[in-house]
């Protein structure tokens, strides 16, 4: 089995290098927004607006063809010749190929699956993030890289590379320019799915078991009110107020923008540092993991309305939209499937419809089996227990069903959900306490 994996490290630059990554991402983005350009004119765009995320797949079917890709490579081929794009000579040819073949990719996701994936944009200097990517090319040499027409650059090697490099990605951050280097190995997988456990997200709890275990969310208020003073810090400098206003930006207001990325850079590495701890935990104790098929996008839509029609109780509901993104549920979910992947294990996707007011020991469903945010009572059989507890049981059963598991592989013992739910009643402890899972720090 191939499996690939990113190496991501921090590139050690100076002025002259910086400015050198600037100008081929520069040139890249040119290239992007040149061939939308031209796409988007063969497309008639105004319509395609009207239709986004609607029926594009069947419009595509409609219309005139876009230029293909190696049409559209040749019209790269012409830009470098003529004397107004002269500057794309400079940038290595493979990374404006790539860039078309990124752009191609995106086109077709939104052309062939539609339903909320939207066509491609133009990208905007200091809006949109510096990046370019060599496919072959490249060398890499214990804490060196070779990247074409740049030269060897070295980078803080904080782990080894393992496998066979595919292509390198070049990006800067907030802090500085980062590579990401891709790999692939050929892997001999055995298939685990020992210990299995369900899974139920929410706000106040991250994550809870079905065992009984949990995790709390991270506590971010410490950096939160360090960004809220920079961004009141930064309305005080010069700055344009109003559309039309011609007064410039100021350096401190560059400077304290750049403040507030780091901020921002800080709070995403720090909720990253705590998915990834949470997730190796879980990937290591179980090898069966059953989890609700959540649409984040549409849990988070706004309540605001019409003008005709405003909606109700926008404030909570967005108080609540905010707490349902800071606890990145998708991406807990990304790091979950391919961990548990690597280690032979499976990661199922359940309806989550009323997992969470049906009793799971007489299968009874009514919205007042639960009595709060936190109590479930069963309105038929009485059975008491914690609401996210019996979340997580019924999505580990409706899994185990999925799935042809209710009589366990060998070797695994089987569970029924009236053993789940007197055995591992939830109780205030600590996730360690309860199965060996340390709760990451941040401290």
């Amino acid at each position: 089995m191939i499996t690939c994996q990113a190496f991501k490290f921090k590139l050690k630059t100076n002025e002259e290098l910086e400015n050198k990554f600037a100008q081929f991402a520069g040139s890249c983005r040119f290239v992007w927004n040149k061939a939308i350009a031209l796409i988007k004119q063969k497309l008639d765009i105004k319509k395609v607006d009207k239709i986004i995320n609607i029926h594009l797949p069947q419009y595509y079917k409609n219309t005139a063809t876009i230029p293909t890709y190696n049409e559209m490579a040749g019209m790269l081929k012409l830009w470098k010749q003529s004397e107004e794009y002269a500057f794309l000579k400079e940038a290595h040819s493979q990374i404006l190929q790539q860039t078309l073949k990124d752009l191609y990719k995106a086109i077709d996701s939104a052309f062939t699956k539609g339903n909320g994936i939207s066509f491609p944009d133009f990208r905007k200097k200091g809006k949109s993030p510096d990046s370019f990517r060599y496919p072959q090319g490249f060398k890499i040499n214990n804490n060196r890289i070779f990247l074409p027409k740049i030269g060897w650059v070295r980078f803080y090697k904080s782990r080894n590379i393992v496998g066979k490099p595919k292509n390198v990605t070049v990006k800067r951050y907030a802090d500085g320019w980062y590579i990401s280097v891709v790999t692939e190995k050929d892997t001999s997988i055995k298939e685990n799915l020992s210990n299995p456990v369900g899974i139920d997200v929410g706000v106040k709890k991250i994550i809870t078991l079905s065992n009984g275990c949990y995790f709390e969310p991270l506590d971010l208020s410490k950096y939160e009110k360090k960004l809220i003073k920079l961004q009141r810090q930064l309305s005080r400098k010069q700055h344009p107020t109003k559309k039309g206003d011609k007064t410039p930006f100021s350096n401190n207001y560059k400077k304290h923008q750049r403040k507030i990325a780091k901020m921002w850079l800080k709070i995403a590495n720090v909720r990253n540092d705590y998915l990834h701890k949470i997730t190796t935990a879980i990937a290591k104790k179980h090898g069966f993991v059953a989890v609700e098929n959540l649409k984040v996008k549409n849990l988070t839509k706004s309540a605001k309305g019409t003008k005709d029609s405003p909606g109700r109780n926008v404030k909570a509901k967005s108080g609540l939209n905010r707490s349902i993104l800071s606890r990145a549920w998708g991406r807990f979910f990304e790091l979950l499937e391919y961990k548990l992947q690597r280690n032979g294990g499976k990661l199922v996707r359940v309806d989550a419809k009323n997992t969470s007011i049906t009793c799971p020991l007489c299968d009874y469903t009514n919205k007042e089996n639960r009595k709060n945010q936190a109590v479930f009572v069963c309105k038929k059989c009485g059975f008491t227990s914690n609401a996210d507890l019996v979340g997580a049981i019924n999505v580990l059963m409706r899994a185990m069903r999925k799935e042809n598991l209710i009589t366990l592989p060998q070797g695994l013992r089987e569970v029924t959900p009236v053993e789940y739910a007197r055995e591992y009643t939830l109780k205030q402890e600590p996730a360690g306490n309860r199965e060996g899972l340390p709760l990451p720090s941040i401290a």
